[in-house]
């Protein structure tokens, strides 16, 4: 399989999680008898997999239901509000009690 095919993978997905999802769905449509939509004789379904999403062999929304809503511009939530702790620094989380034992 060619290394750098994974480069050329991700113009198409960007993300790499996805593009993971992405070529194991095809890769397994292949090995359960699906035509592969680019020839590449005596190559594994995986480097075949690969070697079409870098071709761009699929249309916007066959990738779809792979992508997240982060590559749609997803908004994080707020970050929680800093305060201070005993010592001056900042802390996120409450001050636990300190009377209680955890084991």
């Amino acid at each position: 399989m060619d290394p750098l095919v994974v480069f050329d993978c991700q113009k198409i997905v960007p993300d790499r999680f996805a593009l993971t999802l992405v070529a194991v769905a095809r890769s397994r449509a292949l090995n359960r008898g699906a035509k592969p939509r680019i020839e590449r004789p005596g190559q594994s379904t995986s480097g075949c997999a690969l070697h079409e999403i870098a071709a761009g062999a699929f249309a916007p929304e066959e990738l779809a239901p792979f992508l997240s809503r982060g590559q749609r511009s997803l908004a994080l939530p707020a970050p929680s509000p800093l305060r201070e702790d005993d010592a001056g620094g900042l802390a996120l989380a409450p001050p636990s009690p300190t009377s209680e034992t955890l084991h």
